[in-house]
């Protein structure tokens, strides 16, 4: 540290420099800055450089005494600049903050900037405001202006949701290792002491039970996977817990009938079940004629479910495609016993499509990237809704360049490990994105109401849905905290430019240079605030609650292939005639690809430290934010212990854990 300021003088306060943990930061560049305070009163030009010292190196914090600031009142700006140097030709700074020794207050200047040489950069105190009340117009617009020339859109493939065309240095992971998912794949092998293994069939059922170690440990699924009860818990409680839906007759596309059902429905009539709510389905028929890698066979199945005397969720008939003909007979749980095994087997590959292609990757990865990218372009980080959403699309345009390009390329992961491949998954995305809203599917309450399954009343044991609201209403009233505190007028809303761009472009057909985002209230135009609570909602919901609903429980669902399979061999079951155990092990995955399953996700499904609203950086200053905050993880703090006290009286089925705030991240992390 040292004495680095130019003007001599009485130490009257101390500045704190941090720097951004960036890739490829670090500066041997001095810094040169002047304050001002709420009497407009300026400080000399003040110089931040020690003597010998490297100074600014990524992810630190240098403090400097400055002694030209006596007699200065409380500071509300900060103007910055810094000179060549050496390294790189630019440096991210996060932020300044001022000590003032003898009042004891500090004043903190969030910069959130990469400082180019000899530019000035004006920083207000908390640096948060609208854009028709920033006094910095000028440099705010240059600055956003830059960043639309960053963040380009881009597509992977035709008519996929739009990304970001080339990473800025912005989204550069600053742990190179966190999400190398093929290190990390290997490492965790070689630590499973799983020896790698060959592309042969399983002998055994048995055979397969006794792969696990430590590393790698006896999923969930293991033990559940034969079980009527667990087939119905993985609508519910499992990583698709967004396909069932009430239904409200016998669907006309499959042949069962009253009469073939009655024997499941405890001398209920059908019409009786129907009236009281007690009868779902699931009905994968967006699966239909995908084109799949190596020919594989996929189902687009329709199940229906009951729920039993004693809350129990049950399935009752399963019919593996869409149409009726005599080798697509309707599977009922008095089959055989391997026959009804194998029935449920293929629902569940095809269930598993939907997961990895849609409920996944596309609804929250893909589309949250294109979110974040209109986010970048058409509001300034001084914008209270850039720092608001922030936290929770942190290196989500990284991780997905990722995983695109380890996970998703040609003859890669995907192709080896799924029944889709690239480019079946590919297709998928193309046909659920062309149907996604925001205000249905991207919107919590509106999506369970979607599908008939919003009341707690019916459907018990739903634990998506129960502990989801929890978290929804708790993100909502955060949420509604910081829009109304902004916007405390309509006026506000209408003349935020910002805003509107964003909301415009976000609305914007993809074709037409936008997100292509479907459902945005107000057709573009942001009127009132409940539109703008909304939205913001809907986006921190599913960048923290929802991608952690469809991605942590994959290892214990996946990872033995019986209980959800992502791959199987052969062709599904055209008759009812009895099967054997050996036929259930012929459709298995062989050992290699099961490996390849296990190790990814289970790297998946590995939670990182930071829960919902400890946040990895701290993006909003206001005190009446970090207010709102503060009392968000409260909220939090006391769903937690709901959803903990619900799982002392759920049973061993229908324990539900994933979405304890604090198993949940603030974004989309792996």
């Amino acid at each position: 540290m040292g004495n680095c300021c130019a003007v001599e003088g009485a130490v009257d306060h101390w500045i704190y420099v941090k720097s951004g943990d960036r890739k490829g930061l670090g500066t041997g560049a001095s810094l040169r800055m002047v304050v001002q305070d709420a009497r407009n009163q300026q400080s000399p030009e003040i110089r931040l450089d020690v003597h010998f010292k490297n100074d600014f190196e990524r992810g630190k914090t240098d403090v400097f005494d400055a002694r030209s600031l006596e007699g200065f009142g409380d500071l509300t700006r900060v103007e910055l600049w810094r000179d060549g140097g050496s390294g790189p030709a630019d440096w991210y700074c996060e932020a300044i903050v001022v000590n003032n020794r003898r009042t004891e207050k500090c004043f903190y200047f969030p910069v959130m900037r990469w400082l180019v040489p000899n530019q000035r950069h004006r920083i207000e105190q908390f640096d948060t405001m609208l854009p028709q009340l920033d006094p910095n117009k000028e440099q705010r617009a240059k600055e956003l202006e830059a960043k639309r020339e960053l963040y380009q859109y881009g597509q992977s493939g035709p008519d996929l949701p739009v990304q970001v065309s080339s990473l800025p240095a912005d989204e550069q992971f600053s742990d190179e290792f966190k999400c190398d998912i093929i290190n990390a794949q290997y490492q965790l092998i070689a630590k499973s002491m799983i020896s790698r293994l060959p592309a042969t069939p399983w002998d055994s059922l048995e055979e397969l039970t006794n792969v696990y170690t430590p590393a790698m440990p006896e999923p969930q699924g293991l033990d559940r996977w034969s079980n009527d009860l667990c087939f119905g818990a993985q609508r519910l409680i499992g990583c698709n817990p967004t396909m069932v839906r009430q239904c409200t007759d016998l669907p006309e596309n499959m042949g069962v009938t009253a009469e073939m059902l009655r024997p499941f429905l405890e001398g209920w009539t059908m019409k009786q079940i129907i009236e009281a709510k007690r009868l779902f389905v699931v009905d994968l028929k967006i699966l239909k004629n995908l084109p799949t890698v190596n020919n594989r066979k996929l189902c687009s199945p329709i199940g229906l479910f009951f729920v039993t005397g004693d809350r129990q969720f049950v399935p009752i008939a399963i019919q593996l495609f869409q149409n009726i003909a005599p080798d697509n007979p309707v599977f009922l749980p008095n089959d055989p016993p391997f026959t009804w095994l194998l029935a449920k087997m293929w629902f569940n590959n095809a269930d598993a499509a939907v997961h990895q292609a849609l409920s996944h990757f596309a609804f929250t990865h893909l589309i949250m990237e294109s979110i974040c990218v209109a986010t970048h372009r058409q509001l300034s980080t001084s914008h209270p809704i850039f720092k608001l959403l922030a936290p929770h699309f942190l290196f989500l345009p990284a991780i997905n360049a990722r995983g695109l390009d380890q996970l998703m390329n040609p003859g890669g992961w995907a192709d080896k490990t799924t029944t889709l491949g690239r480019e079946g998954i590919y297709e998928l995305i193309r046909r659920g994105t062309e149907e996604w809203r925001m205000d249905v599917h991207g919107t919590f309450p509106k999506e369970l109401e979607s599908r008939g399954v919003l009341d707690q009343r019916i459907l018990p044991n739903y634990g998506y849905r129960d502990d989801g609201m929890l978290l929804y209403k708790a993100i909502e009233t955060y949420v509604n905290k910081i829009i109304r505190f902004y916007y405390d007028s309509q006026d506000k809303i209408k003349e935020d430019f910002e805003l509107q761009n964003w909301v415009g472009e976000m609305s914007v057909a993809k074709e037409d240079g936008g997100s292509g985002i479907k459902g945005i209230p107000g057709q573009g135009i942001f009127r009132r605030a409940e539109e703008i609570i909304m939205v913001c909602t809907s986006i921190i919901f599913t960048c923290s609650v929802q991608h952690a609903a469809v991605n942590f429980p994959q290892y214990n669902e996946y990872a033995f292939p019986p209980n959800y399979p992502s791959v199987l061999n052969k062709t599904p079951p055209v008759d009812r005639r009895p099967r054997s155990e050996e036929d259930i092990v012929a459709v298995l995955p062989d050992k290699a690809t099961t490996l390849e399953i296990m190790s990814v996700t289970k790297l998946f499904s590995t939670c990182p430290a930071k829960s919902l609203g400890e946040w990895e950086f701290q993006s909003q200053h206001e005190p009446f934010a970090l207010k709102a905050e503060k009392e968000f993880k409260e909220d939090l703090r006391k769903a937690s212990q709901i959803i903990q006290e619900r799982n002392k009286e759920r049973d061993e089925v229908t324990k539900y854990s994933y979405l304890d705030p604090q198993n949940i991240p603030n974004n989309i992390c792996v």
